[in-house]
């Protein structure tokens, strides 16, 4: 869904030729074009990719931070003296790791959860019990809702540990304290010093015990949205290495904007963000990546999009439904 959103985007700006790498078996569904080479991988990734960057002037990155993927994707473009469009290695290792992301947030003063690292289930109800129920179980790499648990007992905190664990892979689980509110993003443009917030997004997410995500609304009229572009500001300058796109999820109580993760690319709100924005977001992207943000005089939204998401039968993809 986020590729065939910028894939159009990119395609309007006549300038530019696109190469693009994709696997067919998973992605089905590309613009065709003159100005799109749409390469269809059928060896090694690695090399296909490596290939590409090498050919490329810039790079363009959609792919999850889970098991490091997107910071080692980063790394081979800058290894290789190439332009990275988002963010650079150091801020998707800062902000890839949920963990290192929370002492950097804390260390700036920013309200976060409190957030440890378990991995022995013998120390789950006790820090449980310390926090408070209900508490958040998460992986420390995930993406999304990806193994994201919400336990209001020893029980299903239990059972939520075994169940992430397995899942992941990982025996290092993360568990937080769980905060009341009203789930939100913040899309934002930043240029690694600077950064102007665009959007306040609502996040609707569903599920008791086990979360998932089901879309969005961009964007969002709320009373707290100035304080939620405040944090966002404040989170570019807690963590180097943030540039041109980047989402910060928040959850907004009664009278504060509480950062829950950062997401060092582009979000899943792209796609409803594109919609209500009067510029070209991938434009504005590019330029923000380059050092160039515009004035927030020019940033215009215009209605509302609200998306749901739905995965595929068989096939592990998602696509969009829209109203306005």
């Amino acid at each position: 869904m986020m590729l065939e959103a910028l894939v159009t985007d990119l395609l309007c700006l006549e300038e530019h030729q696109l190469l693009l790498l994709i696997d067919r078996r998973r992605v089905d569904r590309v613009p065709l074009h003159p100005r799109l080479r749409v390469v269809d991988l059928r060896g090694s990734y690695r090399q296909s990719y490596t290939d590409m960057v090498e050919e490329a002037d810039a790079t363009l990155l959609v792919a999850p931070e889970t098991g490091g993927l997107l910071e080692e994707l980063t790394a081979i473009v800058e290894a290789r003296g190439r332009f990275v469009l988002g963010s650079s290695s150091l801020g998707v290792k800062s902000t890839g790791d949920k963990a290192v992301a929370y002492q950097l947030l804390q260390a700036s003063g920013i309200p976060t959860p409190v957030t440890h690292e378990v991995r022995h289930s013998d120390e789950l109800v006790p820090l449980a019990r310390q926090l408070g129920y209900p508490v958040v179980v998460k992986p420390r790499d995930g993406v999304g809702c990806q193994s994201v648990f919400i336990a209001r007992g020893d029980g299903e905190l239990q059972r939520a540990f075994a169940t992430a664990k397995r899942e992941t892979g990982q025996d290092t689980q993360l568990l937080q304290t769980y905060v009341e509110g009203v789930h939100t993003s913040v899309s934002l443009l930043t240029d690694g010093m600077r950064c102007l917030p665009l959007t306040l997004n609502l996040q609707e997410l569903g599920g008791r015990t086990r979360l998932r995500y089901h879309g969005g609304r961009v964007p969002l009229d709320h009373s707290l949205c100035p304080l939620a572009f405040r944090r966002a500001r404040e989170v570019v300058r807690a963590i180097p290495g943030l540039m041109g796109y980047v989402g910060i999820d928040m959850v907004l109580t009664d009278r504060d904007a509480v950062v829950i993760e950062v997401n060092p690319r582009v979000t899943t709100s792209y796609v409803g963000l594109r919609k209500v924005l009067r510029s070209n977001p991938a434009a504005l992207m590019l330029e923000a990546a380059r050092g160039n943000l515009p004035d927030p005089g020019e940033i215009e939204i215009v209605g509302t999009a609200r998306f749901t998401t739905r995965s595929t039968e068989g096939a592990g993809r998602r696509s969009a439904r829209w109203s306005a």
